[in-house]
């Protein structure tokens, strides 16, 4: 509380005790008044201690290298993207693609149960980023995967790369060589881009993927000692629907049973209206969305399958956030009054 407000309590308690001192009615109310004090000083530092956790989880310091690579986690084997955190080097795709191969450390491995995709001696033969097209080259290891892993093994490598800006597509060859054919029976020869699914969910009904429509959805996952990530689904529906419209109603549905995943987002929760307008998506949801359970740290899971989501979408930067057409702030701190970026440091790890 500042110095204005604490003088006013000062002068509301001495005319307090000089009207009620006759009453008896002063032990009730000067307690209250102080209660009352104490909780709001109480939610203001709780507020400022969100915020600043919020800015040390989107801040990378000077002389770090932030990239993501995507892991397996072994349970329900699906690909995790992975931020990790080193000392800045010189070719950044190099050094995520040598951090995919190395893998998690082995106390890493064992609390999450997360692996790398790609056979141990795999070897970078080279790289190269031109026109959009990243063209890497791997030793003949990179073939000694188990074929089933196939989609999770290419997915690992395509998404690694597609994370930056400079690459659209994504070339695999070995030894200088196109491949024909990888080991599970996917057609070596070309590229590959976003249109690639990962954690691929196909709706029924839908036969051909080439004529579906590819919807990115963020769910939650508890990983090791109550540790939660977020995992990117590809769920592909038939088409013909408004994108946005159909991807904020599949992240309400919640993930696959049996996934492994969990979402925060209420079940009665609705879209009532969205606008995309020079880069920020505005999206409008019932007052259900105030029924969430988890506090703080529900709160935090519900803005970020929400940013993640929605900017996974074309032409969408950055995410408004509103309650029957309100700008709000949720009862433990997490701002929605402002267009939200997606956060840079997810399911942060340390070099």
């Amino acid at each position: 509380m500042n110095r204005g407000k604490k003088y006013l309590l000062i002068m509301l308690l001495c005319c307090f005790t000089i009207l009620l001192s006759t009453t008896g009615c002063l032990q009730d109310i000067v307690p209250q008044l102080f209660r009352e004090q104490e909780e709001e000083e109480e939610a203001a530092a709780e507020e400022e201690e969100i915020r600043g956790e919020e800015t040390e989880r989107n801040e990378i310091p000077d002389g770090v290298l932030s990239f993501k690579v995507y892991f397996m986690e072994g349970k329900n084997q699906y690909l995790l993207p992975i931020t990790i955190l080193k000392p800045w080097t010189e070719g950044v795709a190099r050094a995520a693609l040598e951090k995919l191969i190395k893998g998690p450390s082995p106390a890493e491995e064992m609390r999450f149960g997360i692996s790398t995709t790609l056979p141990p001696q795999t070897n970078i033969v080279g790289i190269n980023i031109r026109g959009g097209l990243c063209r890497v080259d791997f030793s003949s290891a990179f073939l000694d995967y188990d074929p089933g892993l196939e989609r999770e093994v290419l997915g690992s490598v395509i998404y690694t790369l597609l994370q930056f800006d400079t690459v659209n597509e994504v070339e695999i060859v070995v030894e200088g060589n196109p491949v024909e054919v990888f080991p599970g029976g996917t057609p070596g020869k070309g590229t590959f881009d976003q249109s690639y699914s990962l954690n691929l969910e196909v709706a029924e009904g839908v036969d051909d993927l080439a004529h579906g429509r590819q919807h990115r959805l963020f769910f939650c996952a508890l990983l090791g000692e109550n540790r939660i990530f977020y995992v990117p689904v590809t769920r592909v529906l038939a088409e013909g629907e408004e994108h946005i419209e159909t991807t904020v109603e599949e992240l309400l549905k919640g993930p696959r049973s049996g996934s492994g995943l969990f979402s925060e987002l209420p079940a009665d929760m609705q879209l009532k209206n969205f606008s995309l307008q020079g880069g920020v998506l505005a999206v409008d949801f019932s007052r259900d969305l105030l029924n969430y359970q988890g506090g703080r740290i529900g709160e935090e899971n519900i803005k970020n399958q929400l940013v993640l989501t929605l900017t996974a979408l074309p032409g969408v930067e950055r995410v408004q956030i509103l309650v029957e057409g309100e700008e709000i702030i949720l009862p433990k701190g997490t701002s929605f009054r402002k267009p939200l970026a997606p956060p840079l440091l997810i399911n942060q790890l340390n070099e």
